[in-house]
């Protein structure tokens, strides 16, 4: 019986360490988000313990109303088994039977949206709306309403207008101050269940910066907070109520939560939100570099610890034109400082297309500064070059870099596209295209980026064959790619 009573005992003393560390963090959850008070009333204690009940219900009561459910339709010629919407793998409903013989079948998806202007103007995924033939938005008072879409393909943003006014509107975050181990909230309807919350935490802030490890996005905040198929388009938000960024993917083996969950960045779907309001559409400035990251051994032969690192630069494009060569490590743009070539990504697209910058960069170990002109990113390359590829030739492609080459012992200083992937029974394979070839001329144009790869293809009309220059291991192959 003594032993009895120790074990019950210890279980007792477990239990009010953990309520007492549960306590403690919301106690710190709260005082940090609590606005700051003198010290006459900190001499008065205000806060009690209830106050911590109802610390996440307040913020979902604040916010919930500015949340919406986005339902789209699409009618398609023969029957999917995968939905056109959904990046979390959710399949769209299957509609009514196909007919014998084939003929039209409407498919239906769902996602979630926020209201970011009181005047109808909704925030979603692109993959949630895009390409839909009907897209109708329900409201948190259950009002039904068409909506007309506006997209940016290449941050997988869109924005929804509704014939709607007084609407309650969620507000933005710095996320550029958002930082790991934050408490956030992500709101919406994870298969199809309306009003949904869920609790975690930032679990990481990730920039694409390593290939092997792809990112659904440039820049992305990861979450703990559960987030599933139909989430895609809500708001991720703070303890302030603020949207921090919206909702677009996640990392499962199961297609559901398995705690690794992604959003936009708040700054940048600001971006997007004001772009598409002003000018339908978004433009965006572009330097003509295709920039990489700064590694260890590099930062000490080019004599600098940050900046992004020009791996190639487009022929006639702003930098060309401007004088940037290949090896130069781009250290600020206009004074402000670029330590990754996120960073130089990020700080061009934002500027205005005829904006003259002045460039700091590094080159043989010494700082020089070059004025550039920026240009118009053409709309064509906002989509997603690998799925251009994919859609043109049966292939997708990615940038060709240092570490590429030498893991496909391939001779250095090639230029040109890897082969990501091939299609099965498509052109490209009857061609004899391999993954991991090195495509470096297309009918005699040298190949130095995607964009200058996907140029080349746009220029075939169906029934042309181009004439590929392939780098193989450490050979060259002649091979002939005919378009559909």
């Amino acid at each position: 019986m003594k032993r009895l009573a120790v074990l019950l005992t210890g279980k007792t003393s477990l239990a009010i360490v953990v309520v007492l560390s549960i306590a403690l963090g919301f106690s710190l959850a709260y005082n940090l988000n609590r606005p700051v008070i003198n010290s006459a009333q900190a001499s008065s204690p205000e806060v009690k313990i209830e106050d911590f009940k109802t610390i996440f219900a307040d913020v979902v009561q604040k916010t919930a109303p500015s949340v919406v459910s986005i339902k789209s339709e699409k009618v398609i010629d023969a029957p999917s088994t995968q939905g056109f919407g959904d990046l979390f793998g959710m399949p769209f409903d299957e509609g009514q039977p196909m007919p014998k013989g084939g003929g039209k079948q409407r498919q239906t998806g769902t996602g979630t949206g926020v209201i970011v202007r009181s005047d109808g103007y909704i925030l979603t995924n692109d993959h949630v709306v895009g390409g839909a033939d009907r897209v109708t938005v329900m409201l948190s008072d259950g009002r039904e309403f068409k909506g007309v879409v506006t997209r940016d393909p290449r941050t997988d943003l869109a924005l929804v207008k509704i014939d709607a006014k007084d609407l309650p509107v969620a507000g933005f975050t710095d996320s550029d101050q958002v930082r790991a181990g934050e408490w956030c909230i992500a709101m919406g309807g994870p298969f199809g269940l309306k009003n949904t919350v869920t609790v975690g935490v930032v679990s990481a802030l990730r920039k694409q910066t390593d290939p092997d490890m792809p990112l659904p996005y440039p820049e992305v905040i990861q979450t703990d907070a559960s987030i599933n198929p139909g989430n895609s388009g809500g708001p991720l938000v703070n303890l302030d109520g603020k949207v921090m960024g919206i909702n677009g993917a996640i990392i499962s083996p199961t297609g559901s939560s398995a705690g690794i969950g992604f959003a936009i960045p708040a700054n940048t779907a600001k971006f997007v939100m004001q772009r598409l309001i002003s000018k339908g559409k978004v433009t965006r400035a572009y330097l003509g570099v295709y920039p990489r990251d700064i590694t260890p051994l590099l930062a000490k032969q080019l004599g600098v610890d940050k900046g992004a690192l020009v791996e190639s630069v487009e022929k006639d494009g702003p930098a060309d034109k401007a004088g940037l060569r290949v090896k130069d490590v781009i250290t600020k743009i206009d004074g402000k400082q670029i330590d990754s070539a996120v960073d130089l990504r990020h700080t061009v697209e934002v500027m205005e297309p005829s904006d003259t910058v002045k460039v700091t960069i590094v080159r043989d170990k010494h700082d020089k500064v070059i004025d550039v002109k920026l240009a118009e990113l053409p709309s064509e390359e906002v989509e997603n070059p690998q799925e251009q590829a994919d859609k043109q030739l049966g292939l997708s492609v990615q940038p060709l870099t240092a570490d590429t080459i030498k893991e496909l012992k391939i001779p250095e200083g090639t230029k040109g596209v890897v082969i990501r992937d091939v299609d099965t029974g498509s052109e490209a394979e009857r061609s004899g295209i391999r993954q991991g070839d090195v495509i470096t001329e297309v009918n005699d144009t040298p190949i130095t980026s995607v964009a200058s790869f996907l140029k080349e293809i746009r220029k075939l009309k169906s029934g042309d064959t181009a004439v590929l220059v392939v780098q193989r291991g450490d050979r060259t192959t002649i091979l002939e790619l005919t378009k559909d």
